[in-house]
């Protein structure tokens, strides 16, 4: 037995009646009429929507206000043609950036664009002190605003460095990280006895670390990140041709492995198994010998720190007891969990490898099915591509807003209408403030965002979704459709219709975009909301007290990604059935329903086996490759002269890690077109227990082997 008999025909039970035999019905109906019209005319009206939000923010927005920084006179640094050579913003006292107004009113220091970032530490205050000290050697090392000489000797130090802010106090060694000056001082550039900064020359400065740390760490930048970025397009420029070889790889054994399905369905099934079995037990002894091997290493013992990937790199871990008895422990997880999985539902895979061979005749028998994903997934490609694009548009939408940032007690009479931290125009305040109160700080903060961009960004982020879900749909549809046509042929060597990919294609878009559109609208509303609570419960984790808060949001997010998990299983089978009957997507979600619950011990048993074989052979594609180029970067294999051929990498982890997720993500596309067919079958081959009964007039469409399986038989059918 593989599960509950289904309902003799007729028969009424409590998940409907089953499916009557119809003589006319022999595959995908062809006389069929558009569906859920309205849906595709709500999705068409929302896609010109879409185009109107991005005509919109393409007019208004400027995304090089993102990738560029801007100085205190709105200009942006290595781009606005007064300041081209001049890539990088340096901020003349950084410790004031550790105020809270930095939310508000954005750092409270002057900001310049300058062609290099400080490469020593400079402090200038004693200039402005002691004229003495204000020699021409002095004010050439002075970094001040544009327009400002430091050379003009009618301007006084003082007058440059204390009474105008003109001229930066002090400078510090930094690094350049994303256009940004940041101070990168090291244990020999401050007193280790008062904590105070030294400059060049080797004298205090009157700043300490504990400062300038804070005024840095309110910028949110690490100098290690810009290291690590710069090493990695290193070694991906190293090892470029290794990854290329690597994905070509897995490509042809991909292609192989569906191709030898055809043929030896239930050897590869078991090869998969056995082999994936095998894996996880040799990288259980493995990892287990490495544990015992870091044992009397000093140093092994400690615990991992997340931040050594960026000061040590990621190889750092490997040399850790706890990192191999991590690997130990999730490798006998999942040995032990698959040795069961084979004990338990041995007499199930009989039937799961029957379904496979099943679908690999129809792979094989459709060619062009392996490279239809494609199509789908190059138009997600290009919707993600739009909406990222967009959204840096629409992000990038503002004004600037400049606000007073200095205005001395004295020049309040001069300046009128002026008030500190209030709004000004930097050309009108020059004009009426500054030429007679040269102390005063018209100073540019920020671009100040429209109030329609939150509501422009919400409706970007819906149509993204929508057209992923669309887009998803319609390739599952399409394939649907195809394979439908192949199980409802009864001589499957003679009589199979042309073109069967083509011919649904046509089907699908001629008449059910609708169906489409309302599925994936579905999907698309479930998933925002999952978004929305995905952001409430990073905000409440930050927020002390909110631990009720957190533990229903939990609750919430958790019904809720079961709910799509439930809805796309639903809409899936239901455009198998729309793709086969076409009918609407309520009938279909509610035949479809029908069936797998007058069938749900089959399904649970044989399609939920089926899913995981199909998984067990994408894994062992993956893991084999990633383990073949692991062994060849880390110079491994046994292979004299091969050495000479291994690219120099910073971190050797890194385009295995690249290997691994291209490997699996290729392995997925075929395999993709696997599991539809699966799905596609066996919804097929329970309509057809419930159709016929084996007999002259209504003989099933199962292969003999399935009918073998099943104990079943046509009786005096010639053909297969």
């Amino acid at each position: 037995m593989t599960g509950i008999e289904s309902a003799s025909p007729g028969q009424k039970g409590p998940y409907g009646r089953p499916r009557s035999y119809d003589p006319d019905f022999h595959g995908p109906v062809h006389k069929r009429s558009c569906t859920d019209i309205l849906c595709a005319l709500l999705f068409f009206v929302f896609m010109i929507g879409w185009a109107g939000v991005g005509a919109y923010a393409i007019y208004y927005g400027d995304p090089e206000i993102l990738a560029f920084p801007t100085d205190s006179d709105g200009r942006k640094c290595g781009r606005d043609p007064e300041v081209a050579d001049k890539k990088f913003l340096l901020y003349f006292d950084i410790t004031q950036c550790s105020s809270p107004i930095v939310l508000i009113a954005g750092c409270p220091t002057p900001q310049v664009c300058v062609s290099q970032c400080p490469r020593e530490n400079r402090f200038a205050v004693p200039y402005g002190l002691d004229e003495r000290l204000c020699t021409d050697a002095a004010r050439r090392s002075l970094t001040c605003r544009p327009g400002v000489n430091p050379m003009d000797r009618s301007r006084s130090c003082r007058s440059l460095l204390r009474d105008t802010d003109d001229c930066a106090p002090y400078t510090f060694r930094s690094a350049a990280v994303l256009g940004r000056c940041v101070p990168n001082l090291g244990i020999g550039d401050f007193d280790e006895d008062n904590d105070k900064v030294k400059d060049a020359d080797g004298k205090e400065m009157n700043v300490t670390m504990d400062a300038l740390y804070k005024g840095a760490e309110k910028l949110g930048v690490f100098v290690s990140l810009k290291d690590f970025g710069v090493e990695a397009v290193s070694d991906y420029r190293e090892s470029w041709w290794v990854i290329v070889l690597a994905l070509v790889a897995c490509m042809v054994v991909s292609l192989l492995w569906i191709l030898l399905m055809r043929f030896v369905a239930g050897l590869m099934v078991w090869l998969a198994l056995l082999g994936s079995l095998a894996g996880l037990i040799g990288g259980c002894v493995y990892t287990f010998i490495r544990w015992r091997q870091l044992a009397d290493v000093p140093g092994a013992d400690k615990k991992i720190n997340p931040l050594d990937a960026f000061t040590k790199g990621f190889d750092s871990f490997l040399e850790l007891q706890q990192t191999w008895l991590i690997f130990f422990i999730i490798l006998c997880v999942l040995a032990t969990i698959l040795l069961l999985v084979v004990l338990i539902l041995c007499k199930r895979l009989r039937v799961a490898i029957e379904v496979i061979d099943h679908a690999s005749r129809a792979v094989t028998s459709t060619l062009s099915t392996l490279a239809f994903p494609l199509l789908p997934w190059l138009l997600q490609l290009g919707t993600v591509v739009l909406f990222t694009t967009l959204a840096l548009y629409i992000a990038s939408m503002g004004r600037a807003k400049y606000l007073v940032s200095s205005l001395p007690q004295s020049c309040r009479n001069v300046c009128g209408g002026y008030v500190f931290n209030g709004t000004c125009d930097p050309d009108a305040f020059e004009k009426s403030c500054r030429t007679d109160c040269p102390e005063a700080e018209c100073r540019f903060v920020q671009y100040e965002k429209f109030e329609i961009v939150p509501y422009l960004h919400a409706y970007n982020i819906f149509a993204m979704f929508w057209s992923l879900f669309f887009l998803s749909a319609m390739g599952e549809m399409v394939l649907a459709g195809a394979f439908s046509s192949w199980y409802w042929t009864f001589d499957k060597s003679k009589n199979l219709p042309p073109a069967p990919l083509s011919s649904s294609m046509g089907r699908t878009f001629r008449y059910h975009l609708g169906t489409l559109a309302f599925g994936s609208l579905i999907i698309a509303i479930i998933r925002v909301i999952r978004v929305t609570l995905e952001y409430i419960y990073k905000k409440c984790k930050s927020k002390p007290g909110s631990q009720v808060a957190r533990a229903i949001l939990c609750c919430c997010r958790c019904c809720m990604w079961c709910l799509e998990k439930f809805m796309r299983f639903i809409n899936r089978n239901a455009y198998i059935m729309t793709a086969t009957y076409g009918t609407n997507f309520c009938k279909s979600a509610r035949d479809a329903f029908m069936l797998i619950m007058r069938n749900v011990l089959r399904v649970i048993a044989v399609d939920a086996v089926c899913d995981f074989l199909l998984f067990l052979g994408k894994a062992l594609i993956t893991i084999g490759i990633t383990v073949a180029s692991f062994y060849f970067l880390d110079h491994r294999i046994p292979i004299e002269g091969l050495d000479k051929f291994v690219p120099e990498t910073h971190y050797s982890w890194l385009p295995v890690v690249t290997i691994a997720v291209g490997c699996f993500f290729i392995s997925s596309l075929f395999f993709s077109v696997y599991n539809m067919a699966v799905d596609t079958l066996f919804l097929c081959f329970l309509e057809d227990l419930e159709r016929n009964d084996g007999s002259e007039e209504r003989p099933y469409y199962m292969s003999k082997d399935m009918m073998k399986v099943l104990g079943k038989k046509n009786r005096r059918v010639k053909a297969d």
